[in-house]
């Protein structure tokens, strides 16, 4: 207790406390403000993990859709697959993964432009992952005609 004068001289004694030391601990303003803080980082640790993710799954996609398009390609050049135009046709091995194989005049008389397009559907109509390549190549009939008319010439002599 401590005692303090009153204005007509007399002494009163005081019951408060005299702040000698300030308490140890967080108000709760301090706390929610805290709490806030902290989900905020989390949200935003959250969300960079999610496209990380989503990133991830992209170029996993991207990448075989790469590997799909030009061994489709390849095939059409050796000759393993016919030069047919083919529009939406799903791969043998999974039925998300479709091709579309564009076979047209290469502005030349010996002169074939290919395109073939692959495209992974997931969901829907719309594809999340495709490929594109666009080759020119040199029309194999010909060379199948003048082997034919070469041994038509042999024979006729």
């Amino acid at each position: 207790m401590r005692a303090v004068r009153s204005p007509g001289g007399m002494r009163k004694l005081c019951r408060f406390r005299e702040p000698s030391h300030s308490r140890g601990g967080l108000t709760l303003l301090e706390v929610l403000l805290a709490t806030a803080i902290f989900l905020g980082a989390l949200t935003a640790i959250m969300q960079v993990m999610r496209v990380g993710h989503d990133s991830r799954i992209s170029a996993k996609l991207d990448a075989e859709a790469a590997l799909r398009c030009e061994s489709v390609m390849g095939e059409l050049v050796s000759g393993i697959r016919p030069l047919n135009s083919v529009s939406g046709q799903a791969f043998e091995d999974d039925d998300a993964w479709q091709m579309t194989i564009g076979v047209e005049d290469g502005g030349a008389t010996s002169l074939l432009l290919l395109t073939v397009r692959v495209d992974h559907m997931a969901n829907g109509d719309q594809p999340n992952s495709s490929f594109q390549l666009v080759r020119l190549l040199r029309d194999p009939q010909l060379f199948i005609d003048a082997a034919a008319a070469a041994a038509d010439a042999e024979t006729a002599e």
